[in-house]
């Protein structure tokens, strides 16, 4: 299978997990519990408040040499909505790129994730921790706070007021 198909076939659709595509045709499903999808949606409503020229979004699809991979939160310019709007998935990384951590996570996968989307042309990749604490890095390293978003907090788990 590949990806348009992947996003056509109607017994996936309704799964409550995240489904990303390996180089192999191997599907990757991760669940994710409640504190997934309540810091998805601060980030998102930060970005776009912090960010208002561009556009923040949650379950971005990148193609990447390893595969599909999904990113938990992408924000990207104008320019590169416009011309990943139609595909299946990204050609290219939107400008950051957010992993929220889960459980199955590990060292290894998420460095390949970051090495993976630098490759497709990411200015940053934000990690955000069970805790709702964020980690910054370029792509030559951890950032000590976002180039791209400085105003961004340096977490997120506090209740929004």
């Amino acid at each position: 299978m590949n990806w348009e198909q992947i996003c056509d076939d109607k017994a996936l659709e309704d799964l409550p997990y995240r489904v990303e595509l390996t180089r192999h045709g191997q599907l990757l499903m991760s669940p994710h519990r409640s504190y997934h999808s309540v810091y998805q949606s601060r980030i998102i409503r930060l970005l776009n408040t912090l960010l208002p020229g561009g556009e923040a979004m949650p379950e971005c699809p990148i193609q990447a040499s390893s595969g599909v991979l999904v990113a938990d939160v992408a924000w990207a310019s104008p320019e590169k909505v416009k011309r990943n709007f139609d595909l299946p998935s990204w050609a290219e990384s939107p400008e950051i790129v957010v992993e929220v951590l889960s459980l199955s996570n590990d060292d290894k996968e998420i460095r390949g994730k970051r090495e993976a989307v630098f490759a497709k042309g990411a200015s940053e990749f934000w990690v955000c921790h069970r805790d709702g604490s964020l980690q910054f890095f370029g792509p030559r390293g951890r950032l000590r706070k976002s180039r791209i978003c400085p105003k961004f907090p340096a977490g997120v788990a506090s209740p929004i007021t």
